[in-house]
């Protein structure tokens, strides 16, 4: 895992290090397994399995060079169950920030408590050079290390840690044309016709633009200088994540996620149209650093998401191909989700045969948008259904995504013509802001109905598989939500 040249070692959840104490972990070491509930918060039921290690991760350590680090994702056995939680948040009838709160402060809770059992160990670990980074989060009870083949073996040993798994990364190429920025050419033609196609321009004429709403976006990064960025970047370390250069100015050595940011929150000086949202604010992480998508550095993203940025909208612009039902961000989405965060994925890029959907987006329960061109057909890259991982209503429905003006991360005022169900994934994300600004304490599942409900429909009549539900119609649901309302 690539990291800035600042030193990491043991970085505990919102603790401090432990003293020195024991120097390994065995079964029958420390406070054994721990119990099913944390100070009254659900759990999810222990689950036992033959060997800790993911697949043949145990074999190939043995094999590996010994003084040699490797990453490792370390989750531990208490794991909150959040639709337990969930209903018991129901039925005390919190707003939505107050929700917001107690999802985090929960899985802090719970993470914190197990973790610090094994500060010893890890501290133990580190100051012997076996260590050389460990990271506590909390969107999953999980650590993330760098270590030796003898100290990742040391962790698995003890009785709190439940799966230990490999990192794992993917440098994919984009299918087709790929994805906005893959088949751009300078300069573009403003202003984008995706905002009048989703009626967005008749929200705006009724002052909703994005004010209070804050989108984020786990992506390759953000250029923040850019004219239609600059000034709206939530400050601070609530505004901007880089875990692998540790840069603290917005900056994307890539520029898919300066394009797909653009065309959610873009600010449309001077008549340059691009955005949807365009007095939104935004926060950006680096999740997928010149679009390789990597387990730890998704891990790591995922957490600042939830436990720092707090957006009201996240836009997830990335796919990757370790199997097209793998559940691994599965708990990223139900985190994000549980605490209110409306969710967004594209749909994919490879189209237009059918079942053709990407992961984590045809996984059942996740909102992914599908491309349109401007005539209103669907894209020939947009990835089609049927889900090959079971979800009923993949794709959930359909965005504009061909022939679009997009910022460029080469320059302030640098624009070129862009593609791909990324661009049309960040357009959902600005639309969102509008109706969220609209009806702030709507939850991420109504909001999602309201939109598969007022969506215009495609093609032959009701859902599709191209299409899903329809164009996305934004003054439908606008109308939609205020009929809602008391």
């Amino acid at each position: 895992m690539r990291r800035s040249g600042r030193t990491h070692r043991w970085d505990p959840l919102g603790g401090v290090v432990l003293a020195l104490a024991v120097l390994a972990c065995t079964a029958g070491a420390g406070a054994g397994a721990s119990s099913r509930s944390v100070r009254g918060l659900p759990l999810l039921p222990s689950v036992s399995a033959a060997s800790k290690f993911e697949g043949d991760f145990e074999s190939r350590l043995a094999a590996s060079d010994p003084g040699r680090r490797q990453v490792a994702l370390i989750d531990l056995t208490d794991q909150l169950d959040l639709r337990e939680l969930g209903r018991r948040l129901d039925r005390a009838g919190q707003g939505k920030r107050a929700r917001r709160d107690a999802v985090v402060s929960a899985l802090e809770q719970v993470a914190r408590r197990q973790q610090a059992k094994l500060a010893p160990t890890i501290s133990a670990l580190t100051s012997d050079g076996s260590l050389g980074f460990a990271k506590g989060v909390a969107i999953v009870n999980r650590l993330v290390v760098e270590g030796t083949p003898q100290a990742i073996r040391t962790l698995a040993r003890c009785p709190e840690v439940r799966s230990v798994r490999p990192d794992w990364s993917s440098e994919r190429a984009p299918v087709g044309k790929g994805d906005a920025e893959a088949d751009a050419t300078l300069g573009a033609t403003f202003p984008s016709w995706a905002p009048a196609s989703m009626h967005a321009d008749t929200l705006w004429s009724r002052g909703y633009d994005g004010q209070g709403v804050v989108v984020a976006i786990i992506d390759t990064g953000a250029f923040e200088s850019h004219e239609q960025l600059t000034g709206r970047r939530v400050p601070g370390d609530a505004g901007w994540f880089d875990p692998v250069e540790g840069t603290t100015i917005g900056t994307d050595h890539h520029g898919h996620g300066t394009g797909v940011l653009s065309q959610a929150v873009g600010g449309n000086p001077e008549g340059r149209i691009v955005g949807v949202a365009p007095k939104a604010r935004w926060a950006a992480a680096v999740g997928n650093w010149r679009n390789y998508y990597v387990r730890s550095r998704m891990t790591l993203a995922a957490d600042w998401a939830l436990r720092v940025a707090r957006p009201d909208v996240l836009v997830n612009a990335w796919s990757h191909d370790e199997g097209p039902c793998s559940e691994f961000d599965r708990p990223f989405i139900d985190a994000w989700k549980a605490s209110g965060i409306f969710v967004v994925f594209p749909a994919g890029n490879g189209g237009p045969a059918a079942g053709t959907g990407e992961s984590p987006a045809q996984l059942p329960g996740v909102l992914a948008v599908a491309a349109l061109g401007r005539d209103g057909l669907v894209d020939a890259l947009s990835s089609r259904g049927p889900s090959r991982c079971g979800s009923p209503g993949f794709p959930s429905f359909a965005a504009p995504g061909r022939d679009l003006p997009m910022a460029l991360a080469s320059g302030p005022r640098a624009y070129a013509m862009g593609e791909g169900t990324s661009l049309s994934a960040g357009l959902l994300g600005g639309a969102a802001a509008l109706l969220l600004q609209a009806a702030p304490e709507t939850d991420p599942d109504t909001l999602e109905r309201v939109l598969v409900r007022t969506s215009r429909d495609l093609g032959p009549p009701g859902r599709d598989d191209d299409t899903g539900a329809g164009a996305i119609d934004l003054e439908a649901a606008l109308a939609a939500l205020e009929e809602r309302r008391p």
